[in-house]
């Protein structure tokens, strides 16, 4: 059974901790596909602009940082750390290369539209453009003609996007109102859960999994069948595992799970007579219907019965919630 995480991504193009986010995020993204490769990941990046303030052609770069940090010291100081953490991702920024901090706002509405328009793949590709001609190529994300040369490079045409460009500097508004008042990134799993910041592929990969226990219960648990506990067909196994004892039965190709306990006397069900989708309990005689659960001729007393799950070769017994149906006297 197939899950789905949406998770959405706030950034801005000019913040170097969205960049590194952004590889955090792939290698998360990446062991998570390994431990569960039955999970699909829907990621949508969504922008906001950071400096709305900005004049429509940018400041100069260095300007710009040491207004805001005090001094030539510590911008080297606070480049210097930054630098670190994204050569911790295999990154390599250039802030001697940027000429100008530039006023973002067209930049996001080229991206919405093409989010709009693309595939996955010419998003991903755009994406990367972006961020990677402004931190180690300095060119400038406010003018229009880089915007569409770079979309053009990622697959798109300009003529679809070149009516997103206003080139006015008006600010561009997020679609999410305070989607990230906590700072950029901000990662959002399946509108629930809220990481802000660069955060370690570990705990992006410790929330991707929160956010699965969250679905857990309207999904039923999932038991894995080892393989060497698969049965053959007319064959069945005892499958013991997260506190059931199961019999998994195998008949012409089809899989049956049951729980292994007749709802008698609890007598094991593993063991009985099977004559071909007719399980008999070993104890008194009943029989039950695999395909169903039910005793035969009976709408009274059934056993319990789990859907199994086959992906490629993997098997999976799911657990779901059943009504209990008591054993009449």
């Amino acid at each position: 059974m197939s899950r789905t995480l949406n998770i959405a991504v706030y950034f801005d193009f000019i913040c170097p901790w969205c960049l590194i986010g952004k590889r955090q995020l792939e290698q998360a993204l990446a062991r998570l596909r390994v431990e569960r490769p039955e999970v699909r990941v829907a990621v949508s990046w969504r922008g906001v602009q950071l400096l709305p303030y900005l004049p429509v052609q940018g400041e100069d770069f260095n300007s710009f940082y040491q207004h805001r940090l005090g001094s030539a010291q510590a911008v080297r100081l606070r480049q210097a750390q930054v630098q670190q953490a994204a050569a911790s991702v295999g990154l390599s920024l250039d802030f001697g290369n940027i000429p100008r901090m530039p006023n973002t706002a067209d930049a996001h509405r080229l991206w919405q539209r093409a989010s709009q328009l693309g595939t996955a793949a010419q998003q991903e590709a755009l994406l990367e453009q972006l961020f990677v001609a402004h931190f180690q190529r300095g060119a400038d994300l406010g003018d229009g003609a880089t915007l569409l040369g770079l979309a053009e490079a990622a697959g798109f045409s300009s003529a679809a996007l070149v009516s997103s460009l206003q080139g006015d500097g008006a600010p561009f508004l997020c679609d999410v109102a305070g989607a990230a008042s906590q700072g950029v990134p901000s990662f959002v799993i399946d509108e629930a859960l809220t990481l802000s910041g660069a955060q370690p592929a570990e705990q992006l990969l410790a929330a991707l999994h929160q956010a699965l226990a969250r679905q857990a219960p309207a999904c039923g648990r999932r038991i894995a069948v080892p393989a060497e506990r698969v049965p053959a067909p007319g064959k069945r196994a005892l499958i013991e595992a997260q506190g059931k004892s199961l019999a998994l039965f195998n008949i012409d190709g089809q899989f049956h799970a049951i729980d292994d306990s007749c709802p008698h006397q609890g007598a094991s069900l593993c063991g009985g007579r099977l004559e071909g989708a007719v399980i008999q309990c070993c104890a008194h005689g009943l029989r039950f219907n695999l395909h169903t659960g039910y005793l035969l001729n009976s709408d009274q007393l059934r056993v319990g019965r789990y859907p199994v799950e086959q992906e490629g070769e993997s098997l999976f017994i799911v657990i779901e919630p059943q009504e209990s149906i008591p054993c009449t006297p």
